[in-house]
């Protein structure tokens, strides 16, 4: 099963939430010295991207979570107020609230944005983001819904639903291969919402008692997520993502069965 990261600005730390979603907190990562206001995670199945908004920062820090800073870009000139962000294997999605406008950043990170699209006319908050491997969902709180925007990115909204009777303020958004968790600050609590999206909510967690700010959230089943079979025990090799590998030595990736004895 699936771990989930979150992110808390009261005590500024990066959590790792066992399953989806229990009251164990596995692990956390104080962040204060390098960013005051986290305000979005994911996971690449190798590091753990996140983003400030003290600085307007993303950052790469080492695993599920050590204090190793790999690498941060500032992205102040492109939008002041950057607010979630996610990994698709190969680029970054970010939203900033500047602009209102969703992101798309080269790689891990540089200074190069791919593409932007202007979501103000539909929410004018915008609060977290994610990718599914084909679409792109985020979230917005001027009118509390879940978004699910075609590809990275069009101007075709392909759904919403709108989750204000749970929670006045949403505030980060991920996807898990099946259902929709999000986090909310006015119930101070991390949601899970069936499929992409439908008005079930399966469960939810109190986390008031570990930090009462939490900002966004994600699910750390990078292959679900993005929709990639195959490889499961294995996450990189020589530092490079296994989704974005087609073939090690002429063999194509779908045929290697194990490397090094260790099964794929």
């Amino acid at each position: 099963m699936a771990d989930t990261p979150w992110v808390g600005q009261q005590a500024d730390k990066l959590y790792l939430q066992s399953g989806q979603f229990t009251s164990t907190v596995k692990t956390s990562q104080s962040i204060g010295a390098v960013d005051l206001s986290p305000s979005g995670i994911t996971y690449d199945n190798v590091n753990t991207p996140w983003c400030g908004s003290a600085a307007d920062k993303l950052y790469l820090t080492s695993g599920q979570f050590t204090s190793t800073l790999k690498d941060s870009e500032a992205v102040g000139a492109v939008d002041a107020t950057v607010q979630g962000m996610s990994y698709d294997g190969t680029n970054t999605p970010w939203c900033g609230g500047e602009a209102d406008k969703l992101y798309l950043q080269s790689g891990q990170f540089t200074s190069t944005v791919k593409t932007s699209e202007s979501i103000g006319a539909i929410d004018s908050i915008p609060l977290g983001i994610s990718a599914d491997g084909t679409n792109t969902p985020w979230i917005g709180a001027q009118a509390d819904k879940l978004y699910l925007q075609s590809g990275q990115f069009t101007s075709t909204l392909k759904t919403s639903e709108s989750i204000v009777g749970i929670d006045a303020t949403p505030d980060g958004i991920s996807y898990d291969g099946t259902n929709t968790p999000w986090c909310g600050i006015s119930g101070i609590k991390l949601y899970l919402q069936s499929g992409q999206f439908t008005s079930t909510l399966k469960t939810s967690e109190d986390i008031s008692g570990v930090d009462s700010a939490v900002h966004d959230i994600c699910t750390n089943d990078y292959n679900e997520r993005l929709g990639i079979s195959g490889w499961t025990n294995i996450a990189s090799v020589n530092g490079v993502l296994q989704a974005n590998i087609g073939s090690i030595n002429g063999v194509a990736k779908d045929s290697i069965a194990s490397i090094n004895g260790v099964a794929v």
